[in-house]
C-alpha cells in the first residue's frame, strides 16, 4: 500500500499488542477523526483528542508522537480504503465494458467513505493552507489516480498518457472540491451533487476518448 511521502511512519509509535490498547488508538483514532471534520487541521490538538476520545492525553504519546503522527494514520486508514474500493469495484474490464457505470461506482464509492467519516473531505481537499497536511491530502489522492491511470492506461490503450495524467488531476481536483459541499448541502442536494459529479466526470472522460480515436 502507498505511504504518505510526507512522514514514513504511520503506524503507531508501540504497536498495540492488548485488545484494550487496541481498542484505545481506535477511540483516539475516531476522536481524531471526528474532531478534523469539526475544527479542521489548525484547530486539532492532542488535548482535544485526548478529550473528545475520554483518555489521559498521556495516553496519546503512548501510541503516538503527535497530532501530525495520528493524522498519518487516519490517511492511511482512508488509504486501505479507497485500495479496498478499487480493488474491488474498478478494474480495466469494467471500464472497458461501460466506463459511465465505472463513474458512478467510484464516484458512489467515495461518497460512501465521505458519509462515514467527516474527516474525509477535509484531508481529501486538503485546503488547509499547512505544508504537512497538504502533502498528505496529495498522497491520499494519488493513491486513487495512481489506481485509475493504470486501469485507463489498460483499459483505454489510445489515451495518450499525458492526456490521461492531466485528466486525472483534473478529476482529483474536480472531486475533491465537490466531494467537500457533501457536508455543506442542503436535504435532498446530496444526490444531485453526486450526480452532477458523475456528469462532469464523464464528460471529460467521453471528450478525451474522442480526441483520442479523431
Amino acid at each position: 500500500m502507498a505511504k504518505p511521502a510526507t512522514d514514513k511512519r504511520t503506524s503507531p509509535r508501540r504497536m498495540p499488542t492488548q485488545a484494550r490498547s487496541r481498542a484505545r488508538v481506535a477511540d483516539i483514532l475516531k476522536a481524531a477523526g471526528v474532531l478534523l471534520g469539526e475544527v479542521g487541521y489548525d484547530g486539532l490538538s492532542t488535548n482535544l483528542i485526548a478529550e473528545r476520545a475520554d483518555v489521559p492525553v498521556g495516553s496519546i504519546y503512548q501510541f503516538f508522537e503527535g497530532k501530525d503522527d495520528i493524522v498519518a494514520a487516519l490517511v492511511e486508514q482512508f488509504q486501505e480504503r479507497i485500495l479496498k474500493l478499487v480493488g474491488e469495484q474498478l478494474d480495466a474490464a469494467s471500464a472497458m465494458r461501460d466506463h459511465r457505470a465505472f463513474i458512478a461506482r467510484l464516484v458512489d464509492g467515495i461518497a460512501g467513505i465521505q458519509a462515514e467519516a467527516s474527516a474525509f473531505v477535509c484531508v481529501f481537499s486538503g485546503s488547509q493552507s499547512h505544508a504537512r497536511f497538504d502533502g498528505l491530502a496529495r498522497d491520499l489522492r494519488r493513491t486513487l489516480t495512481g489506481h485509475l491511470d493504470r486501469v485507463f492506461a489498460e483499459a483505454f490503450p489510445r489515451l495518450p498518457k499525458d492526456d490521461r495524467g492531466r485528466m486525472l488531476a483534473a478529476w482529483s481536483d474536480i472531486t475533491g472540491a465537490m466531494i467537500a459541499n457533501l457536508d455543506r448541502s442542503k436535504p435532498g442536494e446530496r444526490g444531485k451533487v453526486l450526480e452532477e459529479l458523475k456528469t462532469v466526470l464523464a464528460a471529460y472522460l467521453d471528450a478525451k476518448l474522442a480526441a483520442s480515436t479523431a
